[in-house]
């Protein structure tokens, strides 16, 4: 995972280095995904055998939840259905 890892960043410095505009979609969609796999595999660690949460990835979520809880993030059904005009 190591390996792959350090493949990713490398691969993701070097098409960094194109504007976006120069991208096709194809080549936008790998810059994506490289860079969610690299979030992600910092966020768990990088061990693909072990999947564990950081203190990082569990901070986050918490955080996420308070802010759920609170009201500071995210729209209730009724307020995208009504968004949406789906009521």
């Amino acid at each position: 995972m190591i390996e792959k890892f350090y493949l990713l960043k490398y691969l993701s410095e070097q098409i960094m280095n194109t504007k976006v505009s120069q991208m096709t979609i194809d080549e936008l969609r790998e810059v994506i995904g490289l860079v969610v796999e690299e979030k992600l595999a910092t966020l768990f660690g990088g061990n693909e055998d072990e999947l564990e949460f950081t203190d990082e990835l569990q901070e986050i979520l918490s955080r996420q939840s308070r802010e759920i809880e609170n009201g500071e993030r995210g729209e209730s059904l009724e307020e995208v259905a009504g968004r949406l005009s789906l009521d």
